[in-house]
């Protein structure tokens, strides 16, 4: 029998029972919310892999994985995957190889708007002074509407396009960079346009070569004083020392995010993390990358996962 491990805690909740056991009756299954030493120890077992955000998988991985045939990623972004194969036959696929199928989950689009009221409202400032300084004080809180402001989003994919229709629903004016235009929105073809008119910037665009560091130290002061910044697609498109130049300088009152430059290799490290533990009075919200974790969202993504490799689409 198979192997399989799952890198996601599925067995947790209940609502994965049933596929879980389907896939049981044929592939042996290891849930597992493993480290790093762990894949390393364990990862010659394995036939296929679902991996997890939090271990890059890699040559040194790779070199212990006498069995391995597929690496399944249930994400768009695939940044936590990084090996050569150095002569294996190892399939790699991630969800981006199923755009229609996941067209309907709206889980990442919902958190960027969700960050974008909460930073435009100062919601996680006001709960700390109430929860840590017990203290009523709305006074110290005064927020932005987002009618008749200015959303300009960075990568017009399938996220974008969610992000862009409940922008619009807020009476907001939608603005869009991407490599070529792709919507009825209106098209700025110079990123530095987009950031010195928008009100609310959000980036919803992948990680690549050409995307790497996409908002950095030389660009940053384009952006239009006193906006907000979103970013729940990956953390090296933003050079966050350009993030904490812009919140010192006014340039951004506020900024709301998922993901962190260094989260693969140490959070703790990240810029914008040890800033923002050095200036508690600044307007930062953090997720832990939690854009896809609602259970709706992995339902349908194991769904889809479980049913490709019951498929055998790569065997």
């Amino acid at each position: 029998m198979k192997k399989i491990l799952i890198g996601y805690p599925l067995n947790k909740y209940k609502e994965f029972e049933n596929i879980l056991q389907k896939l049981s009756a044929e592939y042996s299954l290891t849930i597992k919310d493993y480290d790093l030493k762990w894949l390393k120890d364990n990862i010659s077992e394995f036939d296929i892999l679902i991996p997890s955000l939090k271990v890059v998988v890699d040559d040194n991985i790779i070199e212990k994985a006498e069995r391995l045939f597929l690496v399944f990623t249930p994400t768009t972004g695939s940044d936590h995957i990084k090996f050569a194969q150095k002569g294996k036959s190892i399939k790699v696929l991630n969800l981006n190889d199923f755009k229609d199928e996941i067209d309907s989950i709206n889980s990442t689009a919902e958190l960027s708007f969700s960050l974008l009221l909460s930073v435009a409202r100062k919601a996680c400032l006001a709960n700390n002074q109430v929860i840590n300084d017990c203290l009523w004080d709305r006074n110290n809180f005064l927020g932005k509407e987002l009618n008749n402001k200015i959303m300009g989003i960075i990568g017009m994919g399938r996220i974008g396009r969610k992000l862009a229709l409940y922008g619009q629903a807020f009476g907001m004016e939608i603005v869009y960079w991407d490599k070529v235009e792709n919507s009825k929105f209106r098209f700025i073809s110079e990123l530095n346009q987009l950031l010195s008119i928008s009100d609310f910037i959000v980036l919803s665009i992948s990680l690549n070569d050409s995307t790497y560091h996409l908002v950095n130290l030389e660009n940053i002061e384009h952006i239009k004083k006193d906006s907000i910044l979103i970013n729940t697609s990956r953390g090296k498109v933003i050079e966050e020392e350009s993030l904490c130049y812009a919140l010192d300088n006014g340039i951004l009152s506020g900024v709301g995010v998922d993901v962190l430059e260094y989260e693969l290799e140490d959070f703790k490290t990240s810029p914008l993390y040890k800033y923002a533990k050095n200036n508690p009075q600044k307007n930062i919200i953090f997720t832990p990358h939690i854009g896809g974790a609602t259970i709706e969202a992995w339902e349908k993504v194991f769904t889809l996962v479980f049913n490709e490799i019951q498929k055998g689409i790569a065997i």
